[in-house]
């Protein structure tokens, strides 16, 4: 019995010296956890007072730099600077007024285009030899002459000629009658006395009338699309096209005006709105184009491109 009761008295004693040995590691285990745990503390608390620190500095540059703007603003370079800008816009008004009316005039004159001095020379050229002009009118648009010959078909050919020098616009209207044997009079004879009607020098009267190959004038005039303004962004442009030609304004879709960027919301031709669907096409191809048949009013109305918000720091 006795030597059994020791036995079992080494068994326990080395079960305790087992459990003191983990325990102790244990120990050691967390207390090396727990130092780690407070050098991260301490390092997290290092990097955010050093982010404070860093904001702090940067907060006082930029305190430094308001400062500065502010007294760089308050210095006398830059007193009157929103009294100029009021200034400077009222002249750019007043110049853009100005340089409108003067487009105007000559949009005016443009319009007017004088006779051909060339003309009369080209017609003496054309005319045939069994034909003479009695009379012409030449206007702006317009000639008309009429006269006499001795064959039907000749003034026909007058007026051929006269197409191959591009004269007419368009065929012109020609008038070809016989002259009456009663209209010429009667001849006397100078040797009988005896008047006699002439039967056989027949000849005819003709008229021609016909519209000149001209020019016409496009005006085109930018308008600011804002409700209750009248502003014309710039003055009135004008072009030159010869009658029956195509021509093209572009590009249409966005302008800038005195710094300003603006987008076109709708035209007016001869006081006319074109339509949406034409519009939505002229848009898309940055080009108006259209036929020249007449002087033509073109307004462009355009609105100021709204400024974009600018992105949210994050």
């Amino acid at each position: 019995m006795a030597k059994g009761n020791g036995a079992s008295k080494k068994l326990l004693a080395k079960k305790d010296m087992n459990f003191f040995a983990e325990f102790t590691a244990n120990a050691a285990k967390q207390a090396r956890m727990l130092g780690y745990a407070v050098a991260a503390g301490i390092l997290v608390v290092f990097v955010v007072l050093a982010f404070i620190v860093a904001f702090f500095i940067r907060n006082q540059f930029i305190k430094n730099d308001i400062k500065n703007l502010q007294t760089i603003l308050e210095s006398d370079e830059y007193a009157n600077l929103e009294n100029e800008y009021k200034m400077l816009k009222e002249k750019l008004n007043e110049m853009t007024n100005y340089n409108f009316a003067l487009t105007q005039m000559r949009k005016t004159v443009d319009q007017i285009d004088p006779a051909p001095t060339e003309l009369p020379e080209v017609l003496a050229k054309c005319i045939p030899s069994d034909s003479y002009l009695n009379d012409y009118m030449l206007t702006e648009s317009q000639l008309e002459f009429t006269g006499y010959t001795f064959t039907y078909y000749s003034p026909v050919e007058l007026v051929y000629l006269l197409n191959q020098k591009n004269v007419f616009t368009s065929r012109p209207t020609v008038e070809v009658k016989r002259i009456s044997q009663e209209s010429k009079g009667e001849i006397v004879d100078p040797q009988t006395g005896k008047k006699y009607i002439d039967v056989l020098n027949n000849y005819y009267g003709f008229s021609v009338s016909g519209t000149l190959v001209t020019n016409v004038h496009i005006s085109i005039t930018r308008y600011e699309d804002i409700e209750g303004s009248s502003k014309t962004l710039g003055g009135i442009q004008t072009q030159t096209e010869k009658a029956g030609s195509t021509y093209e304004i572009t590009p249409v879709k966005s302008y800038n005006y005195a710094g300003v960027d603006y987008t076109l919301t709708k035209i007016f031709v001869d006081d006319v709105l074109v339509a949406e669907g034409s519009f939505a096409e002229i848009v898309k191809n940055d080009m108006y184009t259209d036929v020249a048949r007449k002087n033509t009013d073109i307004k462009l109305f355009y609105a100021p491109v709204a400024a974009q918000a600018a992105p949210a720091q994050g």
